[in-house]
């Protein structure tokens, strides 16, 4: 096992002995100017832990035994909001009827603990945006959703390597629709806002797509694809992500909340998405 850490700018020997103290491990291995890799004991401690000392130190953190490259991995899974986009599109949808301070608490209460209803959180924000014009996504969309730093090299990357590409979001379908179409990725599954006569109903159709659903969509692409799912990298950032990151061979967090870096093999607090190639070198 060992521990891979990466920064924005290059990496000193001050902070590299710093964290070798806080590891108990030797110095290590310089993979590049801003790239360093620490062998790991059996008794080096717990995800969470290693992650949070690299993070004090403003590294990113890959924990990975043994190294696999990006095309050993058969899929590759986003989690749509906050991770390939750097908004909440219910908040920002919530923003427009003047709601989105009540929305963007509920939000952050569901992202932030698996302890709360999830279902019940998000039909209760939905039902707050009724009345609202679908004609107004569009612009919307144009003026305030931005795709991740790293997004769409991570995405090409992953083309070219043979995997399979897929949103999987407890997002809504318009948005998840744009994001899909526009950095080529193979197919989507988000929740279905119901609309009648132009407008949000304030209701979801079809199946809620909540943590269960989400790791039942990644048990069923890799069975689609006849691969374990061991196979499949998971990208996300809340507490909804938890069931198909224990599935993944990769779990990796962009920006992740507390309640996930207990599980987390790759933490990205500080670089973009195509960081991750640093890890699993696509060649």
């Amino acid at each position: 096992m060992y521990l891979a850490v990466q920064g924005p700018a290059p990496l000193s020997a001050d902070i590299l002995g710093q964290l070798a103290q806080a590891l108990g491990a030797g110095l290590p291995r310089r993979d590049s100017d801003c790239m360093a890799t620490f062998p790991l004991g059996p008794g080096a401690g717990p995800k969470d832990v290693l992650h949070a000392a690299c993070q004090r130190l403003g590294l990113d953190s890959a924990i990975l035994a043994p190294p696999r490259r990006l095309s050993d991995f058969k899929l590759l899974v986003f989690d749509m909001d906050s991770t390939l986009i750097d908004v909440e599109c219910i908040d920002e949808l919530a923003d427009l009827v003047g709601k989105k301070r009540e929305v963007a608490a509920l939000t952050g209460q569901a992202m932030q603990s698996g302890k709360v209803d999830y279902d019940a959180s998000l039909r209760l924000r939905t039902r707050l945006l009724a009345g609202l014009a679908v004609e107004r996504f569009a612009r919307l969309y144009d003026e305030r959703v931005h795709f991740s730093p790293g997004a769409r090299a991570l995405v090409d990357a992953a083309r070219r390597a043979g995997l399979r590409t897929a949103i999987v979001s407890g997002g809504f379908d318009y948005f998840a629709g744009r994001v899909r179409q526009a950095l080529g990725i193979d197919a989507a599954y988000c929740n279905r806002l119901a609309v009648r006569d132009g407008r949000l109903t304030g209701e979801l159709e079809g199946e809620l797509i909540n943590a269960e659903a989400k790791a039942r969509r990644v048990a069923r692409l890799c069975q689609e694809m006849g691969v374990p799912t061991r196979d499949a990298i998971v990208v996300g950032d809340g507490a909804n992500d938890l069931g198909m990151m224990a599935l993944a061979g990769l779990a990796v967090g962009f920006r992740p909340k507390p309640v996930l870096r207990a599980s987390l093999d790759v933490v990205l607090d500080h670089l973009g998405l195509d960081a991750l190639l640093n890890v699993v070198r696509p060649g």
